[in-house]
């Protein structure tokens, strides 16, 4: 009877077991399933402010239709995963929503109406083994019947998965978009290749300026205009380059008159030139520097188009013509790192990693009333050259040869913000704009000119906004993003955050910032800057020894020819010449010999060397990552274990 009441206990204690398992499930599931704790080092599975931002602004319901074959996806475990976190996510967006967001999930089955939907919402379906298509994308819709989605989840745009989200939200949720206008002598709107390209219907645009559509009202400016049109808030001017006197003054007015601008400068573009490493000039283009005097001038900024910035710790790694093309360290392309951003300033603050090429110096000048904020830097190992120096056909280690570092870093961007004055005084400056498709000046031409009835300014209204980027290699595509065809469809993968940094720009002067943060936080860049430092210096000591023992070489070239020239014949009418090596010559011959043989084993030692400091450096922080915090964790453990062994044991005497 005993072991029976102690069966049937054991059973119901099973029975109440699984209960409250299951019950916790449930609840678990129900009430804590948007519960998390995210330990990642850029909280990339937290809401951002930003998002919650244009969630609280949400004025009227957004209807969000994720399409997701669960079937299909059970064959993939990758898709089937990070469908499960855009799942969540989502949800996650639904319960702060406060009712403004509509969630619905659909498992598009084949040959269904569900999937009939998913293909009239322009949601993409992957091929599967079996036939059948995986489909995996969000559409929405809001009240006045706008429509935007996302094709296809790539899975290499999964760090970049919650800003794709908020952004597909924030443009259903918004009316008009701003209008930026862009005043560009490089034809940002047809890519490489300029209209003649388009003409022959090649033209790609540079992605930058796809992103500046897909966020803004765009508004393409004639490059001799006299008046900036009514309705543009901010102004976007590249590579400012043979700018009448007329065009600079509407500029200048525009800006006193409270407009905001970003402006990108350039001692040596990049874009100008044709898509190689090396660059070679294209026929009809503008030339390849540009500056913005005497605007700079007056807003207390001074640049010089003649100067490059050139920074050994910040050089990118690029494969050079010269050389056997071998990679070496191009000293005027930089990979500008985080520590080299303003951390306080919206636009910079979260950006990992810029690169760009040929860059200019800007400074403040001496007794300006503005304030000049510096947001891009270089390294504290960097010097200003000459552009002539970097010229079609040199050889980059040459560069890196004659690199002498001064004790400054240089600012490459800065925001300029504070009350300004006019370039031009005396008021609009007189000169005669004719358009060449009307040299007599019709009425057209009269319609063109400024309004009289515009006031002049001498000082700026309020405080001005420019902020000001010596490089327009930054929006060039080959500088900061990985172009790939996914389904048909372009997909952009960074590897750089240029894009963010034009993009975070124009939304700051546009007073907008609920997508900056979120724009910013995608990519996630930890260089080992220890290990890219030590081999740094490792070559630069190879490409001195190096430099010297081609001295050498050339050296004794000329000597050989000299020896070959005062070749004699071995008897009289023979054709062929003998050439006599004195005892001496024949020394100095074999001397070098040995001279080069030593210097090449000393440029193996330093390679060797090279690579010992690494792999030690590497092994150390390898150690660190993987097998210190075990040691750690098991040295506590031993420590604790003893300690209470001899707790006890104090205890047990005590007792006695």
């Amino acid at each position: 009877m005993l072991d029976l009441k102690r069966s049937s206990g054991v059973a119901l204690a099973i029975v109440l077991g699984l209960l409250l398992l299951l019950s916790i499930n449930v609840i678990s599931n129900n009430v804590l399933r948007t519960l998390r704790f995210d330990l990642t080092g850029n909280k990339q599975y937290t809401l951002n402010e930003g998002t919650l931002s244009v969630l609280r602004k949400l004025d009227e319901p957004v209807r969000l239709q994720f399409f997701f074959s669960e079937n299909l996806a059970s064959s993939f475990p990758q898709y089937r995963v990070y469908g499960q976190r855009v799942r969540d996510l989502l949800t996650e967006y639904e319960l702060r929503s406060g009712g403004k967001l509509q969630l619905k999930f659909v498992n598009p089955e084949p040959f269904t109406e569900d999937e009939d939907d998913a293909v009239a919402l322009g949601i993409t379906g992957v091929s599967t083994e079996t036939g059948d298509k995986l489909y995996f994308g969000l559409a929405g819709t809001n009240s006045i019947d706008g429509r935007e989605t996302i094709p296809f989840f790539s899975i290499e745009r999964e760090p970049y998965l919650e800003f794709d989200l908020t952004s597909l939200i924030y443009e259903l949720s918004r009316g008009d978009k701003p209008v930026l206008g862009i005043l560009s002598t490089i034809p940002l709107e047809f890519g490489v290749g300029g209209p003649m390209a388009a003409a022959q219907g090649r033209a790609q645009p540079y992605v930058i300026y796809d992103q500046l559509l897909t966020g803004f009202e765009v508004e393409n400016l004639d490059q001799d205009l006299t008046v900036i049109p009514e309705g543009i808030e901010t102004l976007m001017l590249v590579h400012p380059t043979g700018l009448s006197s007329q065009t600079l003054y509407a500029i200048d007015q525009f800006v006193l008159r409270g407009g905001h601008a970003l402006i990108f400068v350039d001692p040596l573009s990049e874009m100008v030139q044709a898509p190689s490493p090396m660059g070679m000039p294209t026929p009809s283009g503008p030339p390849n520097f540009s500056s913005l005097d005497p605007l700079f001038d007056n807003w207390g900024i001074t640049y010089s188009s003649q100067d490059v910035v050139a920074d050994l710790d910040r050089a990118l790694r690029v494969q050079s013509g010269a050389g056997g093309g071998q990679i070496v360290d191009y000293i005027v392309w930089l990979g500008i790192q985080n520590q080299d951003l303003d951390a306080l300033d919206l636009v910079t603050a979260e950006l990992q990693a810029l690169q760009l090429g040929s860059v200019g110096a800007l400074f403040k000048k001496d007794g300006a009333a503005t304030t000049f904020a510096p947001l891009i830097m270089s390294s504290a190992n960097s010097s200003l050259i000459d552009r002539s120096d970097v010229d079609m056909g040199f050889n980059p280690n040459d560069l890196i040869l004659d690199f002498r570092p001064s004790p400054d870093t240089y600012v490459i961007a800065a925001r300029v913000s504070g009350s300004a004055t006019t370039a031009y005084p005396e008021g609009r400056p007189e000169e005669d704009v004719v358009s060449e498709a009307d040299p007599d000046g019709d009425s057209e031409a009269e319609d063109a000119s400024p309004d009289a009835e515009v006031p002049h300014l001498s000082e700026s209204q309020g405080p001005i906004n420019v902020i000001v980027v010596a490089d327009t290699d930054i929006l060039d595509d080959r500088f900061w993003i990985n172009i790939q065809d996914f389904l048909g469809q372009r997909m952009l993968i960074p590897t750089a955050d240029n894009g963010t940094f034009v993009v975070n720009a124009v939304e700051n002067l546009m007073g907008s910032s609920d997508l900056i943060s979120l724009r910013s936080r995608g990519r996630d860049f930890r260089p080992l800057t220890a290990i890219e430092n030590l081999r740094r210096q490792a070559n630069a000591r190879f490409l001195e020894r190096e430099n010297r023992l081609q001295q050498e070489l050339a050296a004794t070239e000329q000597k050989l020819t000299e020896l070959q020239s005062q070749s004699v014949e071995a008897e009289p009418g023979a054709e062929l010449s003998t050439t006599i090596i004195s005892a001496e010559e024949e020394q100095e011959l074999e001397r070098f010999t040995q001279r080069y043989v030593e210097i090449r084993k000393e440029l193996r030692e330093v390679q060797r060397d090279l690579r010992r400091d690494i792999e030690d450096l590497q092994n150390v922080v390898r150690f660190a990552n993987i097998g210190l915090m075990p040691i750690i964790i098991g040295v506590f453990a031993i420590v604790l274990a003893l300690s209470r062994r001899n707790n006890r044991r104090k205890a047990r005497r005590r007792g006695a």
